[in-house]
């Protein structure tokens, strides 16, 4: 690779991964490693196989549905391998074409099929999950009295409106006291994605907190990356973590180690938190959402006993997820859990707009500053969720495709005191929604 296509975000699309993986020759070949590989049991191996045809499915859907050349992926583990692994080049001759939406295109050739066949036979098997780094305390770290958090969510990818959200959060005139990003780095976050399009990119602050929520994508390459090189570098004890000053306790949940799920060590952690809060308000943070209007829903996390409890008890006084690539603000607590939700999953990753583009204007002056739009309450699974307002309109950043995906941003708390005001910008850092929630 070039010194040019070393540090460029590289996409690769569904025609690439397709010959990649459908030709005659990389069948053929990955046919023959299959039959070499004496470690994995022949039931493995057939599934492996299988699995091809569904990633070439899930793959080319996510293209279609996004109806443009630009970055985009599946909730695939293999899928995801398969991407990252033709974006590095390893046992691959590439050549890269610009893309006019941004971006470099992956030109997947070699002349050596058989040693494609055996790196990408390695990546299909499942591989194994790094062990879960855990918090040594149940203790919060202090934060400051008046303290400014910076919530970025699904950034991990170098293109787009992402790199305008880290100047603006570098560049910000004002204290930040923590930058928290909810977790995503595309398209497996390997080691050399990590370093390309998360801390090469990090909008690093003199004396400021850096804090990273582990992700399904994470995980997909067992989350090596992130335990070993990530957590480390932003000196991160755990992939659960909690923060707390005289009004407000923050906690950070990793619902991704369990895929949308959580570990019953992690809840009697939190259990230990909660008592440590006190009367404080208590906020959450995550990857995966506890329910959305558009996606799926945290059934496991509602239906764990003890989590569920936690959630029922109305102790919780907001969560910001991301995981959907949308900005949500949900207009009142829920029913069931009494809980302030927002989705702030915005910050990188192409969002179409089939889902949100035709929905009413929303009317309160609360939104006036951009096109939000409202999506009335919805019952789930007997919980009824409130109304949401959510971002819609143009993407700037997505060249020549601008009208196809909603905007990209992210999201500012200010805590003062007592007192929780929220903020939405866009990538330039101007404020687009704004509401002082206690």
């Amino acid at each position: 690779m070039s010194e040019e296509t070393d540090i460029a975000p590289v996409i690769v699309t569904f025609r690439e991964i397709e010959k990649a993986l459908s030709s005659d020759e990389a069948v053929g070949n990955l046919n023959e490693v299959a039959e070499s590989d004496t470690e994995t049991n022949p039931l493995e191996k057939t599934a492996i196989m299988a699995a091809m045809g569904n990633i070439l499915r899930q793959l080319e859907s996510a293209e279609l549905d996004a109806g443009a050349r630009v970055l985009t992926t599946a909730h695939d583990d293999r899928a995801s391998r398969m991407q990252s692994l033709i974006a590095s080049g390893e046992a691959a001759n590439l050549s890269f074409d610009p893309l006019p939406a941004g971006g470099l295109e992956a030109k997947f050739d070699t002349g050596d099929w058989g040693g494609w066949a055996s790196v990408a036979w390695q990546k299909l098997k499942q591989g194994r999950k790094h062990p879960m780094l855990r918090p040594t305390s149940a203790t919060p770290e202090p934060l400051p009295k008046a303290a400014r958090i910076a919530v970025i969510g699904d950034w991990g990818t170098g293109l787009y409106g992402a790199p305008r959200i880290a100047s603006s959060i570098a560049n910000d005139p004002d204290d930040v006291a923590m930058v928290l990003h909810l977790g995503d780095v595309y398209y497996s976050g390997t080691k050399k994605e990590m370093e390309q399009r998360l801390l090469n990119r990090w909008p690093s602050r003199p004396g400021t907190v850096n804090r990273a929520i582990n992700s399904n994508h994470e995980m997909y390459s067992g989350g090596d990356a992130y335990f070993g090189m990530l957590l480390p570098q932003f000196g991160q004890q755990g992939s659960y973590f909690a923060t707390q000053n005289d009004h407000w306790t923050l906690i950070g949940l990793d619902l991704a180690y369990k895929d949308h799920d959580i570990d019953d060590q992690q809840v009697a952690w939190l259990k230990q938190v909660l008592v440590q809060a006190g009367d404080r308000k208590v906020i959450l943070f995550s990857h995966h959402q506890l329910y959305s209007h558009w996606e799926s829903q945290g059934r496991k996390l509602w239906q764990h006993t003890e989590f569920g409890k936690i959630l029922r008890s109305k102790r919780i006084f907001a969560w910001y997820w991301g995981h959907e690539h949308r900005c949500s603000i949900f207009d009142k607590p829920d029913r069931e859990f009494g809980i302030l939700a927002r989705c702030v999953g915005h910050g990188g990753m192409p969002q179409p707009r089939a889902a949100t583009r035709h929905l009413p204007r929303a009317t309160n002056p609360d939104f006036a500053n951009a096109e939000w739009r409202h999506s009335p309450a919805s019952s789930i699974a007997g919980n009824l969720l409130s109304d949401v307002t959510v971002l819609d309109g143009p993407n700037p950043y997505i060249t020549g495709e601008e009208d196809k995906f909603a905007p990209h941003g992210y999201a500012m708390l200010e805590l003062d005191g007592r007192h929780l005001t929220e903020k939405v910008l866009d990538p330039e850092g101007k404020v687009i929604y704004q509401k002082t929630l206690a």
